[in-house]
């Protein structure tokens, strides 16, 4: 087990977002609270408009722990928007305004919600939506006398807000985080300094939640919140944002990060800091950035299920020595643990999947019961009954020092015929190559096989080739578990939230095949130029020299038994199955062949 202890003791959260908002704007109603292209609204003008949005919810029998959604675009009345469901005591849960109707309609009604706040853009689309329809772009100035009167106030343990990912059922699933949880990232130094001074950008859709940090880091410490033009986010506009408004702390995935590090966006921005997480971090990507910077870069590590960030750190050159760096330990307040399938704690570095237990939990999946009781369970370690652990997923080792390391999902997990295979291992191991800047490894169905697929984009100024790689591969990794194709691109591709877009990848994206790496050279015999033709047409390349390898080239376990059956047919010639691993070229082969060694 391993406890956050971080700088600061253990601290628990005493008040909620909304109230560490409206601390800072009673303070200072004339700061700048929120810019939003040319407009800017202060904290006063700000914590007005978010009271009169509450009047109206509470008017509407909203409270603690009943959600409210949020459909609107990312504009002033969107902060005004998740501040007045807070206020009136509710959660919010954020829609995302480019999501089909279909699924914003399951939300709703997988959710319960009775009152969604919209906007002029977006309050045509839920026509079809039975509750009520509040604008949240229509709030008004509310009187000196405030007409709320008494209410019913949350505490750190009610609902801020619930978030709907995607299910592996199909339907997408709600997970309700406490104010507790969410507020813990956002009063910690361990891994940025939140504070008056520091101007945050807001560029990922609320939906995802590392919104929290960037709305939260900023409001509920008195800081400057910048959002990004509603627009498809790329490295070109989040840094033009950072330029024109003086940004200085900035989170990123680390796709989106890798993208602007290789084009060379990050000097002269003024950033202070950035924090990565989403997704593993890419070492060559990290070093680059801390060797030509002086910005400070951390990592947030963390699901949605335990408060946005888990484990948090300052990255050092020490971490640089790992591949993927180190996350850190947890924060104050937070355990975590790597377990086997027994729930056995395993020995440091070895891996394991790594549970999470204290403050950061969320209550659980909304209006699932089902699905909670399967994630979050009771707790082997505490003597408390209610205390309770969230197995991640997440596939970790424990490193010296107390530090933290992901190696990527559990459920990447796939079978290989019939061998386990995590595909972040393979990722690791291509990652170790000087020539690999980044990589994702897919499985997918080849006729009637399934095989990896690697998609890898190339350091700057090296050529790496199939043979090369693999030859690396095959030092660390058993057979099965290397590639059968290997693809360079110029970039991986990236969803809505800014993480590799592995669906994308399994259904195929443009991408050329790294080269073979071997010079080619041409049959001369008849029965090189046999073998030769049977490979081609098995393999679909084009040409085959004498010299390429079989698996190089794509072969596999299935596909040597259709090389075996043409063989047969063409020469009469029966191979046994051990033939192509011990000969894999078309020269060794047609040698043995012709020597009556197979």
């Amino acid at each position: 087990m391993v406890e956050g202890s971080q700088k600061r003791p253990k601290e628990r959260v005493t008040s909620c977002l909304h109230e560490q908002f409206r601390k800072h704007a009673e303070m200072n109603p004339g700061a700048i609270a929120v810019v939003h292209g040319e407009d800017s609204v202060t904290y006063g003008e700000l914590h007005s408009s978010s009271r009169f949005l509450a009047t109206r919810l509470r008017e509407l029998g909203v409270g603690p722990d009943v959600v409210v959604g949020l459909h609107v675009e990312r504009s002033v009345a969107m902060v005004a928007g998740m501040l007045g469901i807070l206020e009136a005591g509710g959660a919010y849960l954020p829609l995302r305004t480019d999501d089909p109707v279909e699924r914003v309609s399951t939300i709703l009604r997988e959710a319960g919600v009775d009152v969604v706040l919209t906007s002029a853009t977006t309050d045509g689309r839920l026509a079809a939506f039975g509750g009520t329809r509040v604008r949240a772009d229509a709030a008004s100035v509310v009187p000196e006398s405030d007409a709320t009167g008494p209410q019913e106030r949350p505490t750190p343990e009610n609902l801020a807000y619930v978030i709907y990912t995607s299910g592996t059922t199909g339907t997408p699933k709600g997970v309700a985080v406490p104010h507790r949880a969410a507020a813990r990232i956002v009063r910690s130094g361990i891994y940025g300094d939140f504070d008056a001074e520091q101007t945050f950008l807001q560029a990922c859709p609320l939906s995802f939640d590392a919104s929290v940090l960037e709305v939260w880091g900023a409001l509920a410490n008195g800081g400057r919140l910048v959002l990004l033009p509603d627009q498809r986010v790329s490295a070109e506009a989040v840094i033009d944002a950072v330029r024109r408004h003086r940004v200085t702390t900035l989170w990123l995935t680390p796709t989106l990060f890798n993208q602007i590090v290789d084009d060379g966006l990050l000097t002269g921005t003024g950033l202070r800091q950035v924090v990565i997480g989403g997704e593993v971090v890419s070492t060559p990507h990290l070093a680059k950035a801390m060797h030509t910077t002086d910005i400070r870069f951390s990592n947030g590590y963390g699901p949605t299920e335990a408060g946005v960030f888990t484990c948090c750190k300052v990255f050092e050159e020490a971490d640089l020595a790992y591949s993927p760096p180190p996350v850190g330990p947890p924060l104050p307040g937070t355990r975590v643990w790597i377990l086997d399938e027994q729930l056995q704690p395993v020995p440091d570095g070895e891996l394991g999947e790594l549970y999470i237990g204290g403050d950061a939990l969320a209550h659980g999946y909304h209006r699932r019961p089902d699905l909670t009781e399967k994630a979050f369970l009771p707790s082997p370690f505490e003597d408390d009954a209610e205390a309770r652990v969230y197995r991640s997923g997440d596939l970790a080792r424990a490193l010296p020092g107390g530090l933290i390391q992901i190696l990527g999902r559990l459920d990447s997990q796939v079978k290989i015929r019939g061998n386990r295979v995590e595909l972040a291992e393979v990722e690791s191991a291509l990652l170790e190559a000087p020539e690999v800047l980044q990589a994702a490894v897919v499985d997918r169905q080849e006729g009637a096989e399934r095989v990896l697929v690697a998609y890898l984009v190339p350091a700057e100024g090296t050529s790496p080739t199939i043979t090369d790689l693999r030859h690396r591969l095959a030092k660390s990794l058993p057979e099965y578990m290397i590639p059968s194709k290997l693809y360079s691109l110029d970039r991986l591709p990236t969803n809505g939230n800014g993480k590799t877009d592995r669906n994308a990848l399994r259904a195929g994206v443009p991408a050329e095949e790294l080269p073979l790496g071997v010079a080619f050279v041409p049959a001369v015999s008849e029965l090189e130029k046999i073998i030769g033709e049977i490979w081609s047409g098995i393999l679909k390349a084009p040409s085959i020299g004498i010299d390429d390898n079989y698996f190089d080239l794509g072969g596999t376990s299935l596909s040597i038994k259709q090389a075996q059956k043409q063989l047969q047919e063409r020469l009469g010639i029966r191979l046994p199955s051990t033939a192509l691993y011990e000969y894999p070229t078309v020269r060794y082969l047609a040698q043995a062949i012709k020597n009556s060694e197979v």
